[in-house]
């Protein structure tokens, strides 16, 4: 897949929103880059240095690798309850996260 100017700029935009910042609250978490930059960034109309994408995905608190670990082509918009799923399991060692994907699994089976 060829990731283009325009899906940065959006992924960029994805993640802010995510986190809860603007486009101007996130200009502001980058003190190392010129404010117009980060704007031109999230616009997608001009070409960026990779030190800026760098700061960037430093101020969003993402890796590269995270960064660019997208298919850009699905969207999900999760309930509260569904992001507190996902942030527990995040938070627990994998001992812990395989009991609960156990146990889920075990709830949807009796659905099923």
């Amino acid at each position: 897949m060829e990731v283009t100017l325009k899906d940065i700029s959006k992924r960029i935009m994805e993640i802010a929103e995510e986190r809860g910042y603007s486009r101007y609250s996130l200009a502001d978490k980058v003190p190392e880059v010129v404010q117009s930059t980060v704007y031109n960034a999230i616009s997608g109309e001009k070409s960026m240095k990779v030190e800026t994408l760098l700061y960037i995905c430093n101020a969003l608190e993402i890796s590269p690798k995270d960064f660019f670990d997208f298919t850009g082509e699905i969207e999900y918009h999760l309930s509260d309850d569904e992001k507190i799923v996902i942030e527990a399991m995040r938070s627990v060692d994998d001992k812990v996260r395989q009991r609960m994907v156990g146990y889920a699994t075990s709830l949807k089976e009796i659905k099923e």
